[in-house]
């Protein structure tokens, strides 16, 4: 036990004797500290007689004179506390009992300090929670990156501008759900645990049911249980929806993460490209201040649209020389790879679908900054998507990028049940090769689509990463509250401090 928790758990031992509660049940809170500010010159004038709540972020006590920040949420006030004003007990008491981290409330009225602060002058306080442990050396400025995500109240307690980014996560989610309620769209929720996790290309996190004793996978996408609430009879479906995949950690990827997918009978994914500028570009201007551009990196991405939209096949032909037009198998793409000295990781890849889409990851997609469709991938790639009529080599697919990072992946959802039936065998054959993101077959979503589903495009948008780009961060542990990291090692100075 550190020597400042002795300290302070007998600051608090001390209290209780004296009958004090250091953790009173009650708040009683009149105002915060935004709104004494905001309403400073009314409420001085007359005098009123506000109580503000909220932690001690700073103690100066000169004679019989004591000053505290207070802060609170909204942010932070001066206190002021006067021996001759609150008695000497109470004065004597706070200078004894109170600690840096700790929550207090206090009564008083507003009045400007001789160097113009506003100051809240105290008449009576009273001890809401004490706190047992110090707060970061660095109070202004935590910054130690394995501490900020490991404990994430020290992050929040030091980090102002951490705790904005959160503020513009929530306000990410909400204008989305705001967004798809206006355009008709029915929120849902469907199933995290699935006897088989589906929709995208994934390896499941696993999991025991003892009741039932049955092996059970968390959600790697919720799609096959919306598209069969398409085939029930609703049009408009959406869920925001906490999904879950057993891969690598990145800076663009955590195993737990947060998407919202969105289904639409009779649409096409020429309908979800102008939806889709329309619900970034509320969400741009939502958290922006309406303005639609972000900067960031020294870059000014600007979404007011309309997106440029570029073929898939003239991309790659472009950033690497290969026409998939004439090279339409894994083999002739390996030759030409070599031909022309291109790398990528081949070892743990295949089929023609996965291979394709390392080589499209590792050099075009790394080269689009602005906000960019891009359109009508390769059939292999997507195993869910419908082919293009005019073009069956392809699938009536779009994606977003913005700085190489993708935002959206939507497209014509497959609704020919044997058709289905057959793509998720060739995924079979692909997971029997040593695929581990294979997709696997599900009978069940077969049988649904032969109770016919009519046309559907179907979306989906990572909110972590839209988030990173809207606020400038570079990793999405940034933008998770409490991201997935290794065991914490065990240390003889484990203090909370920062080293």
């Amino acid at each position: 036990m550190l020597e400042e928790e002795i300290v302070r758990r007998d600051k608090a031992e001390q209290l209780r004797k004296a009958g004090t509660d250091p953790y009173p049940a009650d708040a009683r809170r009149t105002a915060t500290c935004s709104q004494a500010v905001a309403h400073f010159d009314a409420w001085s004038g007359e005098q009123k007689t506000i109580t503000l709540s909220g932690r001690v972020r700073a103690i100066r006590i000169h004679g019989g004179a004591a000053f505290a920040d207070l802060a609170d949420e909204s942010g932070k006030l001066q206190l002021h506390l006067k021996l001759d004003t609150i008695g000497a007990e109470s004065f004597e008491r706070f200078g004894a009992a109170i600690d840096l981290g700790d929550f207090i409330e206090a009564e008083g009225v507003l009045f400007l300090t001789k160097r113009g602060e506003k100051t809240l002058e105290a008449r009576s306080w009273r001890l809401l929670s004490k706190a047992l442990l110090p707060m970061p050396e660095k109070w202004h400025g935590l910054s130690d990156v394995e501490i900020r995500y490991r404990k994430r109240h020290l992050d929040l307690i030091a980090n102002e501008d951490v705790r904005g980014i959160f503020r513009t996560r929530s306000l990410v989610v909400r204008t989305i759900r705001d967004f798809l309620h206006g355009e008709g769209f029915m929120e849902v929720e469907t199933p995290i645990l699935q006897t088989q996790a589906g929709g995208a290309a994934a390896r499941p996190f696993t999991t025991h049911h003892n009741a039932l004793d049955l092996d059970l996978q968390l959600r790697i996408a919720p799609e096959l249980f919306l598209k069969r609430l398409i085939v029930g009879g609703f049009e408009k479906v959406f869920e925001v929806a906490r999904c879950f995949r057993n891969e690598g950690i990145s800076f663009q990827h955590n195993p737990e993460f947060t998407q919202v997918e969105f289904y639409w009978a009779y649409a096409t994914y020429e309908d979800l490209m102008n939806l889709t500028e329309r619900l970034v570009s509320s969400i741009v201007s939502a958290t922006q201040g309406g303005k639609m551009t972000v900067e960031r990196d020294g870059v000014t991405l600007d979404f007011s649209g309309p997106y440029p939209r570029k073929k898939f096949y003239d991309l790659i032909k472009e950033g690497t020389g290969i026409d998939l037009e004439s090279v339409r198998d894994e083999a002739s793409l390996k030759k030409a790879l070599a031909e022309k000295n291109l790398k990528i990781d081949a070892d743990n890849l295949h089929g023609f679908g996965e291979c394709v889409d390392a080589l499209y990851k590792t050099y075009v997609r790394p080269k689009i900054v602005q906000p960019t469709f891009v359109i009508d991938y390769p059939a292999e790639m997507i195993p869910l998507a419908k082919r293009k009529p005019d073009q069956p080599d392809r699938i009536a697919s779009v994606q977003l990028l913005v700085q190489g990072i993708e935002v959206t992946k939507a497209y014509n959802e497959l609704n020919d049940p044997l058709e289905q039936e057959a793509r998720f065998m060739e995924e079979a054959r692909k997971s029997e090769a040593g695929s581990e993101e294979a997709m696997p077959a599900d009978a069940d979503f077969v049988e649904a689509l032969k109770y016919g589903m009519p046309p559907t495009a179907g979306f989906g948008m990572g909110i972590d990463r839209l988030t990173a780009l809207l606020t400038g961060a570079h990793s999405i542990k940034e933008v998770i509250l409490f991201p997935t990291l290794r065991p914490e090692q065990p240390s003889s100075h484990d203090d909370g401090k920062e080293d």
